[in-house]
């Protein structure tokens, strides 16, 4: 008479979405000048797939466990990554590097609530800057090219 509902799989289902990380206010931000844009004296708000462009690079630059503000309450889950750590002063093999530097993108980016997966991962190397660009997959099947530079 009544239907049959799988608790347990839409419970898991509500905890997984409720980890995702929710996207919130993003304001349009100058990384080359390393300050927020404005506009009229007010801070440019951007939406959608540029959005999360920002997002991407400001959480990929941000150095993980170094910034009091980010840390959340005793998780292990901190926001930014271990990146710089990771490339600066070590003479690590370049394939070594690039599946580590894959692996620790996309377990970041995944968080994001819009994000579905990470696809064609490369890194360049010019002079003393490392460039990493990839492509980001939507959920709703969007798709950009993001690229990050250290």
């Amino acid at each position: 008479m009544f239907p049959e509902l799988e608790l347990d799989d839409l419970v898991q289902e509500e905890l997984e979405n409720e980890e995702k990380t929710e996207q919130g206010i993003t304001y349009l931000y100058d990384f080359k000048k390393g300050d927020f844009v404005m506009k009229d004296g007010r801070l440019v708000i951007v939406e959608g797939k540029e959005g999360i462009k920002i997002w991407i690079e400001k959480l990929l630059l941000t150095e993980e466990f170094k910034f009091e503000i980010y840390k959340e309450n005793n998780s292990e889950n901190e926001y930014g990554t271990t990146i710089k750590r990771l490339i600066q002063g070590r003479k690590i093999p370049q394939l070594l590097l690039q599946s580590e530097l894959k692996r620790i993108i996309e377990e970041k980016l995944v968080e994001h609530i819009e994000i579905d997966r990470v696809e064609n991962f490369n890194t360049k190397q010019e002079m003393t800057t490392l460039i990493i660009s990839f492509t980001v997959v939507l959920k709703d099947g969007d798709t950009f090219i993001q690229e990050v530079n250290f």
